[in-house]
């Protein structure tokens, strides 16, 4: 089972080169130029902020569920559950009870209503397309409860966690 992961480019980029931004300055406040070590620790937590708003926060989606990772928390449907895909207010997938999962990356905004989200329509093509390869596969619409699934990406924060601080406190212990 292949996982497709969405994310918008520009959504993408910006963030990751604030992130790196961010991270430089921390590096250099940190070092032996500055006497307060804990800023520097400060804006490499925003160089994390940004890491998690661009990068992580995404759509992925599975032959059998999509989900929805926005600020390291993912909410996770099967595709049985889900009405349709739709972009005219932002990419949401809207679910057999009425509820809407949507992801920060492609929601809604004043430019794209007047575009017509002509940025999300890679996303809306490939979404739309697993769903109706799942409802054919999996025949069709199930009755009951819609169950969503929410997670918390501990572990991808842990990691961004050692990455960013891990060389911050190297630089901080060999400057002393």
């Amino acid at each position: 089972m292949q996982t497709r992961v969405l994310r918008r480019p520009v959504y993408v980029w910006f963030p990751v080169a604030a992130a790196i931004t961010s991270y430089v300055c921390a590096v250099l406040i940190a070092g032996p130029w500055d006497e307060e070590p804990a800023a520097g620790f400060a804006v490499a937590g925003a160089s994390i902020f940004f890491w998690v708003l661009g990068w992580d926060s995404a759509i992925r989606s599975t032959d059998n569920h999509v989900s929805f990772t926005n600020f390291l928390v993912t909410a996770t449907v099967a595709w049985t559950d889900v009405e349709e895909v739709d972009v005219h207010d932002g990419l949401t997938v809207v679910l057999r009870d009425g509820r809407k999962m949507g992801s920060v990356a492609f929601g809604s905004s004043l430019l794209g209503s007047f575009t017509g989200y002509r940025t999300h329509q890679r996303a809306f093509h490939l979404l739309r397309e697993a769903q109706l390869k799942a409802s054919g596969t999996q025949g069709g619409n199930s009755k009951g409860q819609v169950r969503r699934h929410w997670s918390f990406e501990w572990r991808r924060l842990l990691c961004a966690l050692a990455v960013a601080y891990g060389p911050l406190t190297m630089i901080l212990i060999l400057s002393r």
